[in-house]
């Protein structure tokens, strides 16, 4: 997709108004920013990092990818939603930043101050253990914990955390109740995990793709709703009679509310055409991750999902808001 057929399509898709036309006319015409509310390194820099530069091959113009991280993504979500409405600032995170960081700390931006352009990828959460565990099987892990509630120690990252709210999926799932252990980040859980210190943990499959590989660790379950082409011999809770649930990490790409809808359809196609690279494929796959292109109301409508749910969760006392 050339700069020409980019334009036609921004043209093409149509905007309410004279200003909203001027503006679609010559999108883009410069640098776009897209800002990752996290830190550099991790799963949701690599991947906003991989897309930026396709999604700047399609538009024919630089992605410049800014690092904006803290407070449970809540700083680079604020930037962005208080950010000009053209098209031009950007932010590719996950929906836990509009569904659960807006529930427990106060923050100046909601889910209603963002348009979705669409999702990027998608990366499953997995429950570890340690290479040499005593938990052999799902099975085993589940049992224990049931028999002696809030013994067996999960290490989660931060409360309020993705990981923290698979936890409390699979504690209403599995009809059992942990002893969570909050960390950081997902590197000083894993090496508390490979000492010894903690039971098990639950990671993205992304961060704990290399350990498995060196036989530090190893899945009990995918906290999903199917199984992992990279995992096909490691089962969901459907395997011990569990109703399964999606506690996937989606990251998606949005943009300030009141973006004009020819520069949204204009960002989303250029979007869904820069996932389509071999390139883009390729390494997400071998991060343990995957392209996951699916309309945009799917997002919005998976981060209302969550956000009733960490409600109720907040009514429960499972959570308390910082």
């Amino acid at each position: 997709m050339d700069r020409r057929t980019f334009l036609m399509a921004a043209a093409a898709a149509g905007l309410q108004g004279a200003a909203g036309t001027a503006r679609a006319a010559d999108f883009p015409g410069r640098p776009i920013s897209l800002i990752v509310p996290y830190a550099a390194g991790g799963n949701g820099d690599f991947t906003a990092r991989t897309f930026g530069d396709a999604f700047a091959q399609v538009i024919g113009q630089p992605v410049v990818v800014e690092n904006r991280a803290g407070a449970g993504g809540a700083i680079g979500a604020g930037y962005v939603a208080r950010a000009k409405p053209d098209g031009y600032t950007l932010i590719a995170a996950a929906k836990g930043v509009f569904s659960i960081t807006p529930n427990l700390v106060d923050v100046s931006y909601g889910m209603d101050d963002f348009r979705a352009v669409g999702f990027i990828s998608q990366a499953p959460m997995v429950l570890v253990v340690k290479n040499d565990s005593k938990y052999r099987t799902l099975e085993d892990f589940i049992q224990d914990a049931r028999s002696a509630p809030g013994r067996v120690s999960l290490g989660i990252g931060a409360m309020g955390s993705d990981n923290h709210v698979a936890m409390l999926h699979l504690e209403l799932a599995a009809n059992c109740s942990f002893n969570p252990l909050a960390y950081k980040g997902a590197g000083p859980m894993m090496l508390d995990l490979m000492g010894g210190h903690i039971d098990a943990g639950i990671d993205q499959l992304t961060t704990s793709k290399p350990l498995f590989e060196a036989k530090s660790t190893r899945p009990l379950a995918v906290l999903g709703l199917t199984r992992h082409a990279l995992l096909p011999s490691v089962p969901t809770i459907e395997s011990i009679g569990c109703q399964p649930f999606d506690s996937t990490t989606y990251i998606g790409l949005l943009a300030p509310r009141g973006t004009p809808d020819a520069v949204l359809a204009a960002l989303n196609e250029a979007r869904s055409r820069a996932l389509q690279s071999p390139k883009v494929q390729q390494a997400f796959l071998e991060a343990g991750g995957a392209v996951y292109d699916e309309k945009p109301d799917q997002l919005e409508k998976l981060v209302r999902e969550e956000s009733d749910f960490i409600k109720a969760m907040l009514k429960e006392g499972k959570v308390e808001k910082s």
